[in-house]
């Protein structure tokens, strides 16, 4: 993550997944007692885990987003 003070979006809602763009929602570990996002959709392999809060969590899913839309550009 670029800076701990950058915007997040709105937290209510879940974002899209970088690889397939369905919906993805953060949720809590509670094993590792950190967060987690993991596409719903089956086949597709997009995790992303152990993140402090939410909030980083949704940071690292956009930033995971912008880089792989630069993948093939």
């Amino acid at each position: 993550m670029s800076r701990p003070d950058e915007y997040a979006g709105d937290m209510r809602w879940g974002w899209q997944c970088p690889r397939c763009e369905a919906d993805v929602s953060v949720d809590r570990d509670h094993r590792s007692e950190t967060f987690r996002w993991k596409c719903p959709t089956d086949g597709c392999l997009a995790v992303g885990i152990g993140f402090s809060s939410r909030r980083r969590a949704r940071l690292a899913l956009r930033e995971y987003r912008k880089a792989y839309q630069n993948v093939y550009r």
